[in-house]
């Protein structure tokens, strides 16, 4: 199974909390640094034989960057960019915060 970081150290709602993402790392026994989960989850990578270059962070910024670096993450049903996902949402009556 996949290592995953607390929820808490992730989910930031409209502002990120560096000291409750910190907190959530503690309190799960991981470091509060995420160099710790990198290496975590590298060991993942290389047991399930997956080729991903980088460490687990550059990996993800990367895939999140710019509107350029999410082009291919569609809904293959809409055909909905990820980067647009609120601006349909609010067409279509969806009231978000």
């Amino acid at each position: 199974m996949k290592p995953r970081l607390p929820q808490a150290a992730v989910l930031h709602r409209e502002t990120y909390k560096l000291a409750e993402q910190e907190d959530a790392l503690t309190r799960s026994g991981l470091s509060s640094d995420i160099a710790h989960y990198n290496d975590i989850i590298k060991e993942f990578y290389t047991e399930q034989k997956m080729n991903i270059p980088g460490d687990w962070s550059e990996h993800s910024s990367k895939r999140v960057a710019t509107v350029e670096s999410l082009n291919g993450r569609v809904d293959a049903k809409r055909l909905v960019a990820r980067h647009r996902l609120r601006e349909v949402l609010h067409s279509l009556g969806f009231q978000l915060r």
